[in-house]
């Protein structure tokens, strides 16, 4: 099937898919759903608005045919993540293959957007839709408001990847699986944008705020994220101080002294805070028990992970999951 969306405002794309289906669509707490037909496929998207300018979209579903869109919108600021199909995209004359799972954050302007998904494939995304206005009042009234505006226009009509780190894999499937509804729900929801808004600016933002790292040269400042992205990789078998300065290219001194003072922790304690992360998200979304998910992250002992985490959550890993089940 081929579909062609113009949409003038934030809004109407969801809009559009609405009035181009053959569907039935529901409300439900301020949540709406399209249900696919049988002819077009089986599953769901739905939309909810959490204020004006803002909107979630959450596709699950399998298609009967390939599914080609080209999407016209006037502005629009979007992060996404892809937790199963793949996409095609095709966009300023560039090719990109979305791997999954994966992330990706673009802003539009007055241009088109092709979209190919496939028949046969189940696709489960999440796309975090805002006006450019709207992602810039986040940093109303703030020393970094220059900077972010002076940002976006350097993002426009371009496709990033965004790390996929723990923290975003945790902060997308919170918003999938969120157990909320209606108001709360919407409240939980702009939640986890904020946190996502962040995780996707993080690396852009040492500029944003030099008196965090003031006397880290640029070039070291990117090593530097090099050498957290190394860790995130490998959490349950980390290199050693030496390994990691010599795969990030710096020496041992620039690393200890420069990842404290950007990452505001040593790199044994970012280890060990990420493998706490890492080992709770493995149990609330992979249903790893305590033993399964002290392993996952390179804990021999369990009843060592166990202490790592009443240190940082102030409870027991099991403790932790009853009460904030998702």
């Amino acid at each position: 099937m081929k579909q062609i969306i113009r949409s003038n405002n934030i809004h109407g794309y969801f809009d559009a898919i609405s009035d181009d289906l053959t569907i039935s669509e529901t409300d439900q707490g301020g949540e709406q759903r399209i249900i696919l037909s049988p002819s077009f496929g089986v599953g769901s998207i739905s939309r909810m608005k959490i204020r004006q300018g803002i909107e979630v979209v959450v596709s699950d579903m399998v298609l009967e045919e390939d599914w080609d869109q080209h999407i016209y919108e006037d502005q629009v600021f979007e992060i996404n993540y892809c937790f199963s199909g793949g996409v095609d995209c095709f966009y300023q004359g560039s090719r990109y293959s979305t791997q999954v799972p994966s992330g990706n954050m673009y802003s539009m302007e007055g241009s088109e957007i092709h979209l190919l998904k496939r028949a046969k494939l189940r696709y489960q995304i999440l796309e975090i839709r805002l006006l450019p206005e709207q992602l810039l009042g986040y940093f109303k009234h703030t020393d970094e408001y220059s900077w972010a505006e002076d940002w976006l226009k350097s993002q426009r009509k371009q496709i990033s990847p965004l790390t996929n780190s723990v923290r975003l894999r945790r902060a997308v499937n919170e918003m999938m699986h969120s157990s909320y509804s209606g108001a709360l729900k919407r409240l939980h929801m702009e939640s986890k944008i904020m946190e996502i808004v962040l995780l996707a600016l993080e690396k852009y933002t040492s500029d944003a705020c030099p008196k965090t790292a003031s006397d880290i040269k640029k070039p070291d400042m990117e090593r530097l994220y090099g050498a957290r992205q190394i860790i995130e990789g490998r959490l349950e078998d980390p290199l050693s101080l030496r390994e990691l300065a010599r795969a990030a290219e710096l020496n041992e001194f620039k690393l200890k002294k420069g990842f404290k003072e950007l990452f505001g922790m040593t790199v044994f304690e970012y280890i060990r805070d990420q493998r706490i992360e890492k080992g709770l998200y493995l149990m609330q979304h992979e249903q790893l028990n305590v033993g399964e998910a002290a392993a996952a992250v390179g804990y021999s002992n369990p009843s060592n992970f166990s202490a790592a985490f009443l240190k940082k959550y102030g409870c027991k890993p099991g403790h932790y999951i009853q009460s904030n089940l998702v």
